[in-house]
């Protein structure tokens, strides 16, 4: 995959940017979470260097966040330009074809400002990761996607390692407040997220 140009400011802190990628015939969609004086890289894909001069020229490269064991994408180069560390879920383990430098557990806190939410059910490893900045966001990896027509969904049964399982799973970030949520796969949702999640989860 080329790099990518379009970088999009969310909310205050809040990134994204996505590219289609051809050998899965899907676009990939990544988020960068500025909090302090840190920036956070959720699922990176590349960047092209004028936005990514942009999006670090505010705040240091902290952690590099993998939300499941498919999702590996640019974290390797990106913690050798900015030599920060690379996290991810534990069931995730033998996934990646990258070292990991610090693996989570449900609950495990990044630097005291991230939280990871394991999400069994879905692909192996496969977390959210919330942030009570700027009114809460939560970062999805596949568990979710949101791609029109269809709005915010579950990640398709064929893809799940437990449909069902994912599904009471995702019940537990109704746990946390947040407004936002960015997915790795579609777009952000900038406002009234948590509602939709809860009644998606309702429809169920």
């Amino acid at each position: 995959m080329q790099p990518v140009d379009d970088l999009q400011q969310v909310t205050a802190g809040l990134w994204f940017w996505q590219g289609y990628e051809p050998s899965v015939k899907a676009d990939l969609s990544s988020a960068a979470l500025q909090i302090g004086g840190s920036l956070y890289f959720i699922d990176p894909i590349l960047l092209a260097d004028e936005p990514l001069d942009l999006l670090v020229s505010a705040a240091r490269p902290a952690g590099i966040v993998l939300t499941n064991g498919n999702h590996e994408r640019a974290a390797a180069a990106y913690r050798e330009k900015f030599k920060a560390p690379i996290f991810a879920h534990g069931n995730a383990e033998g996934e990646f074809s990258i070292g990991i430098d610090h693996w989570l557990g449900d609950g495990s806190s990044i630097d005291g400002v991230l939280t990871a939410v394991h999400l069994p059910g879905a692909a192996k490893g496969e977390i959210a990761i919330h942030a009570t900045a700027g009114g809460g966001v939560m970062l999805v990896g596949d568990a979710l996607i949101h791609i029109e027509p269809q709005g915010v969904s579950f990640l398709p049964g064929k893809y799940c390692t437990d449909a069902k399982l994912m599904k009471k799973s995702l019940r537990k970030l109704l746990q946390f407040s947040f407004e936002a949520m960015t997915f790795a796969h579609g777009l952000p949702v900038v406002s009234g997220a948590k509602k939709r999640l809860e009644q998606l989860l309702q429809s169920s």
